[in-house]
């Protein structure tokens, strides 16, 4: 992802426009969601919400951990703090929706969708422009060996430039083991004291992606949810007969 480090540049420069629209050229506009099927992902589907968590609750230990800094350099600048308590209060308000370009991932769909049983839901972010909260507030999972350096990030942070830095701090604290690069992974990340759980979003599923193992009770409620509610396609997986370990999507709401 080239387009990262102009990005970077250009935010950097105070050219946040310029960077927002950069990265909305950049990012793929249909993105899925993996979920289990209950009542409260129905009703979230109905009332157009996202379901957004604080990184502490995920299932990676070093989720939003990926950085590292220069203690004896960070030191210098601020003598009398604990620069892990101050990253974290960061972390603390911070509130993170995850979505993945990958719609036949099948650890995805054993992972995040009750081993088939459940749904993907496809957002077409092509809906809402590069200046919506929700286009702009999306980055991409950084997967690598090695954490980022945000030692002169800090350095920002110290000399009281802190929205633009933090805001660049929660992009970096975005990095990932590489182990986790299955995931093709994107996310929405809001820093706000005021966000719970459920947030509403500005665009319905494009369509919706029924598990190999989603029960046939399951398939008429979100046939229904789709047609009342949403009107979007709806799609179930099956397994092709072929050399590869595909899935085929067939169109189940005619």
């Amino acid at each position: 992802m080239e387009w990262i480090e102009e990005y970077k540049k250009l935010f950097f420069a105070g050219k946040k426009d310029e960077a927002y629209e950069l990265k909305y050229n950049n990012f793929p506009k249909k993105l899925y969601k993996y979920e289990v099927i209950n009542r409260e992902k129905i009703n979230m589907l109905i009332n157009s919400e996202l379901w957004f968590s604080n990184p502490d609750d995920f299932n990676d230990p070093f989720d939003s951990c990926g950085i590292c800094f220069d203690e004896g350099e960070i030191k210098k600048y601020l003598k009398d703090t604990d620069v892990s308590k101050l990253i974290n209060s960061f972390k603390k308000d911070v509130k993170i929706c995850c979505f993945s370009e990958e719609i036949n991932s099948m650890p995805m769909w054993t992972h995040y969708a009750g081993n088939h049983e459940g749904m993907c839901a496809e957002y077409d972010f092509s809906k809402v422009s590069y200046t919506n909260r929700f286009s702009k507030y999306l980055f991409p999972i950084v997967y690598q060996t090695e954490r980022y350096d945000i030692t002169n990030i800090l350095k920002d942070l110290i000399n009281d430039k802190t929205e633009d830095a933090a805001y660049m701090l929660f992009f970096m604290m975005q990095i990932k083991h590489i182990s986790w690069n299955y995931e093709k992974e994107w996310r929405i990340i809001l820093k706000d004291k005021q966000i719970r759980k459920n947030v509403k979003f500005p665009i319905k599923p494009s369509a919706l992606y029924l598990g190999l193992n989603c029960s046939s009770k399951n398939v008429e409620l979100i046939k229904k949810l789709a047609h009342n509610s949403i009107n979007c396609p709806i799609y179930k997986l099956e397994k092709t007969n072929t050399k590869l370990f595909n899935f085929k999507s067939i169109c189940i709401d005619k």
